[in-house]
């Protein structure tokens, strides 16, 4: 379970590709929105321009082995699509990045530290574990 909250917030956040380690800072926010657009294409399979849960679980299934719990499944979709229209299009998966950064960047100099992420990430892990 601790593996798919570690994606889940990963995705959440795109912060980087899914991964099994947190990403480390300092990171830039260019870099941070790099990393977002990144994982976009990735969970985009089928290069339509949209990311639906059903790509979402895909890649949660490939990365683990077994289908993430629904919970997760559903906390980390509506984090992306914001508007509710059943698809993540890469406008709003950009604008959850640029306000995830935002809110991590807590002293406000455009770079993420170690400190930050680790906090925003230990943030982000509670509220995936509150939508199990």
């Amino acid at each position: 379970m601790k593996l798919y909250l570690i994606a889940g917030a990963l995705a959440l956040g795109l912060a980087m590709p899914v991964a099994a380690q947190m990403p480390q800072g300092p990171i830039s926010r260019a870099d941070f929105l790099a990393g977002s657009k990144a994982q976009f294409a990735g969970l985009d399979t089928n290069h339509d321009g949209v990311v639906t849960k059903d790509e979402l679980v895909a890649a949660m299934t490939a990365r683990f082995g077994s289908a993430p719990p629904q919970a997760i499944v559903d906390r980390i979709f509506a984090g992306l699509d914001t508007n509710g229209d059943g698809k993540a299009t890469a406008d709003e998966v950009e604008k959850h990045g640029e306000e995830r950064f935002d809110k991590w960047d807590t002293n406000h100099d455009g770079t993420l530290s170690t400190e930050e992420l680790q906090a925003g990430q230990q943030a982000m892990m509670a509220e995936m574990q509150k939508a199990q």
